[in-house]
């Protein structure tokens, strides 16, 4: 049921103690303008989400349709999923996906532990949306569109 809501997909990136980390998430929102605040959510299990909460700040990378590869990449576990990706350092040090639609850096603000999922809300330090003329990538039924 909750597969028929289409969403975003979306790269958070951090700076891990033993290089970049980095997994693929379509949980994501706005939470606040003023404190600019956005939330992501992240299985409590995966060993890039504990690395990425560690860190104390992250980088969300949003997609394009032709970023889908990169969306497959992260998803999947064991993956060297910075091989050969161009990147930049952001403002906190989290990689910046060069490509990407867009990005939002953030130190960590809070942390909540629900369901199997950590929800890792953001304070937005950095925002940048890439003149672009490409569409989003979109996840919507199990699948990519």
């Amino acid at each position: 049921m909750l597969g028929r809501f289409a969403t975003g997909v979306t790269i958070v990136t951090a700076a891990g103690e033993h290089g970049p980390v980095g997994l693929t998430a379509n949980s994501f929102t706005s939470v606040s303008l003023e404190p600019a605040l956005v939330l992501v959510c992240i299985d409590a299990n995966s060993r890039s989400g504990r690395a990425i909460t560690a860190a104390g700040s992250f980088v969300v990378n949003f997609l394009s349709r032709r970023q889908r590869s990169l969306g497959e990449t992260f998803a999947r576990s064991g993956a060297d999923r910075f091989a050969n990706l161009p990147t930049r350092k952001g403002r906190t040090g989290a990689p910046v996906i060069q490509g990407s639609l867009g990005h939002v850096d953030c130190t960590v603000n809070e942390l909540l532990m629900r369901g199997d999922h950590l929800v890792l809300f953001g304070e937005v330090v950095a925002a940048v949306a890439n003149d672009s003329t490409e569409e989003p990538l979109i996840f919507y039924g199990g699948r990519y569109l």
